[in-house]
């Protein structure tokens, strides 16, 4: 009985977290636009505009997800164009340099996952 009962918590336990992982369209783009404006020291007019831009991003991501059911990818090409069209925001939006810090950022693996071998580096 014991042991049925210490099952039930922890399944329960980790439903929950699992659960509370997910992270609402407005919070996944103001997490992605803190990140560029703490990399890229981002003006408050780009702040705005990069923000708009990730919740709109986000917002059709999940739409998409949505319609395409439990279980199921959505449509890749979709995805593409919103991705796109977010990077065409962005592009349009940052300097010169910042493009060039985030492009620099996105080699070395932009803090995302592992990071690129350099040349020379045996691996």
């Amino acid at each position: 009985m014991k042991k049925l009962i210490l099952s039930i918590a922890f399944f329960v336990a980790i439903a929950g977290t699992t659960f509370a992982q997910k992270k609402t369209a407005e919070e996944r783009a103001t997490r992605s636009t803190e990140m560029m404006e703490k990399n890229l020291s981002l003006s408050a007019d780009q702040k705005t505009k990069i923000y708009d831009a990730a919740l709109e991003k986000n917002k059709a991501m999940d739409a998409l997800r949505e319609a395409a059911g439990e279980g199921n990818k959505p449509d890749a090409d979709k995805m593409k164009e919103i991705n796109k069209k977010f990077a065409d925001v962005v592009k349009a939006t940052l300097t010169d340099d910042q493009k060039a810090k985030m492009a620099e950022m996105k080699a070395n693996g932009g803090g995302n996952g592992p990071k690129k071998p350099k040349e020379g580096d045996g691996n």
